[in-house]
């Protein structure tokens, strides 16, 4: 493989959206678990795997002080019990996991690389892991093929034989859409200032934007600041035609909170994760009128959500709908869409590498319409590991909720040099 191909193609810092990328692991999903839940029926007819079960690894962060992500986990085996019931398995054979938690700590994610090698799976696929880096080290060393669904370190966008379902740049890429599509020329991004947010703001919000035929004016806003009307009054100042927020929830409830104190009319956009478990009550009228950026559409009446609330309440074992479980259906579900669309019953580590590789474009779990194509001509200016450009936007209602899912044309905005 080239060497131009083997790194990433846009000098993207480490952390490159760590705080973007939390968003699907930690905002509501707004369409919630108090939707009516399909019936059997929308998990299709049987078509149960044979053969010798394939050993897939999955790992995720686990259960720590701080965070809790056993849905995710719960979700993925969701979906592979439904793969082995519905889909024939992984190329035929029953998919048996390999779980592994690397909690937060880079020793434990060693220990799960480790684990992995051992076992001997065929491939390891994750949907978050707050640590990546250890383990995808230790597996790609192996040359076991890695999938997840959402990372972005270097070390994730620059290692052959890593697939990343998901599109890490659409945080930005996808308000820039939504830009050239209401044909709008400038926008003000109002990010909380922490390095891992405000650092690939000011890289990647202009050069998107600017593919949108828009300028954009990166505000970064210390976090804790309680009262930002002085920042949003001088960003409005410059006039933008749209305003972008994205942070935690506390800072984006502050933020829209002043951009409606000052009666700002220009279109709001938000990240997922700014819904929070207040879901909006700190702010006046909550997130009416906000449209909320995302990367999984949870409309009832869509076909896929129907499908995924199906899977979690027949395999789920009491798993809710949630942004965790979201992750650990579509980092699941991808591989064995991806391996089963190439036709290739070599489930070796090389086999599974080459049958995402070749596989033709297959829909991206929940992706409205998105699909997954891993030949590295996904988003090559960022990375050639990338497999879509998916990005969707939704009307939100006052507590979050979520309709109206769109998925904005992003043709030439990831054009970077």
């Amino acid at each position: 493989m080239p060497a131009a191909h083997r790194r990433a193609r846009f000098g993207l810092p480490a952390v490159l959206l760590a705080v973007a990328l939390a968003a699907t692991a930690c905002a509501d999903s707004g369409s919630g678990s108090d939707d009516p839940t399909p019936g059997a029926e929308a998990l299709g007819p049987e078509k149960a795997a044979a053969g010798a079960p394939v050993k897939i690894g999955w790992v995720g962060t686990g259960r720590t002080q701080t965070v809790d992500t056993t849905d995710e986990q719960k979700a993925a085996e969701a979906a592979a019990e439904y793969a082995n019931k519905h889909l024939g398995g992984l190329g035929g054979r029953p998919i048996e996991l390999v779980t592994c938690e690397a909690k937060e700590s880079p020793a434990d994610a060693q220990v799960c690389g480790n684990k992995f090698v051992t076992e001997k799976v065929s491939a390891v696929t994750a949907g978050t892991s707050s640590q990546v880096d250890p383990w995808v080290k230790i597996v790609n060393a192996a040359g076991i093929p890695v999938g997840i669904n959402f990372a972005s370190t270097q070390v994730v966008l620059s290692t052959p034989g890593v697939f990343i379902w998901a599109n890490p740049v659409a945080a930005y890429g996808t308000p820039a859409a939504y830009a050239k599509q209401e044909k709008l020329s400038s926008a003000a991004i109002i990010v909380i200032d922490v390095p891992a947010a405000s650092g690939p703001a000011k890289t990647l919000g202009p050069a998107l934007f600017k593919n949108a035929g828009a300028t954009a004016d990166v505000v970064a806003i210390a976090p804790g600041t309680a009262d930002m009307t002085p920042q949003i009054q001088a960003a409005q100042n410059k006039k933008p035609e749209m305003y972008f927020v994205l942070g935690d929830p506390t800072f984006c409830g502050s933020a829209i909170k002043a951009i409606k104190t000052l009666g700002i009319t220009q279109p709001v956009l938000a990240l997922d994760r700014c819904i929070g478990n207040d879901k909006g009550a700190s702010i006046p009228g909550g997130f009416t009128d906000i449209k909320i950026v995302t990367q999984a559409v949870t409309e009832p009446g869509d076909a896929e959500y129907k499908l995924f609330q199906a899977v979690l309440s027949a395999y789920g074992d009491g798993t809710a709908v949630s942004s965790q479980a979201i992750s650990g259906y579509q980092g699941l579900l991808s591989l064995v869409r991806t391996v089963n669309a190439s036709g290739s019953k070599d489930l070796s580590p090389e086999g599974v590498r080459k049958a995402i590789a070749a596989a033709p474009a297959t829909n991206y779990p929940l992706g409205g319409g998105a699909t997954l194509k891993c030949d590295g001509k996904a988003l090559p200016a960022v990375s050639p590991n990338l497999c879509s450009t998916v990005g969707v936007i939704a009307d939100a209602a006052q507590d979050g909720a979520l309709s109206n899912f769109t998925v904005p044309d992003s043709t030439g905005i990831y054009q970077l040099g």
